[in-house]
């Protein structure tokens, strides 16, 4: 389930809002469901280097962990040249 199909549902749903026992979103109740829980388990065993690319989207989730860490996003040239020295106000002497 995508992000753009968890926010109606989540923020905009008739139903009350699901929170965990400290007050807080969680987003991971359905993948941690106990039926989903085995399905897991079960594909698991399955799943080898060989198969891998076959069984899973394991493409889809590189690309979606070096985006979430500021690698491989259209649009910047990560050969330019970046000034990492800049000053920060609230603590600039």
């Amino acid at each position: 389930m995508s992000v753009s199909q968890l926010i109606p549902e989540i923020f905009y749903s008739r139903e009350p809002m699901k929170l965990d026992s400290c007050g807080i979103i969680r987003l991971d109740d359905r993948e941690m469901r106990e039926d989903i829980q085995a399905e897991v388990r079960e594909h698991w065993k399955q799943v080898n280097t060989e198969n891998l690319n076959r069984l899973s989207d394991i493409e889809g989730f590189r690309e979606e962990f070096l985006k979430h860490h500021g690698f491989c996003i259209n649009g910047v040239d990560y050969s330019s040249d970046v000034d990492t020295e800049q000053d920060i106000p609230s603590i600039s002497a």
